[in-house]
């Protein structure tokens, strides 16, 4: 098996955004898809946790997850 990851905010969630998810999935047997956390400087529409789901129910993507507040390659190192 091998898993891919996307990593991004996904606010908003467009066919680019599925575009990337679908080349992303040509890669490997396994999408992973990160997302980033709220960010009291940058306004969002949706939540962490909205988004989150959002990117989930799409047939595509196998995992969706929160990243890490504090380091942001400890995700890659814990999958």
């Amino acid at each position: 098996m091998t898993t891919v990851m996307c990593f991004g905010t996904f606010d908003l969630l467009h066919i680019g955004h599925l575009n990337y998810f679908q080349q992303a999935k040509k890669h490997g047997t396994y999408l992973t898809v990160i997302i980033s956390r709220d960010n009291k400087k940058k306004n969002s529409i949706f939540t962490e946790e909205e988004r989150k789901l959002l990117v989930q129910s799409l047939e595509m993507v196998d995992q969706a997850i929160l990243g890490n507040k504090e380091n942001h390659f400890q995700i890659i190192q814990e999958l």
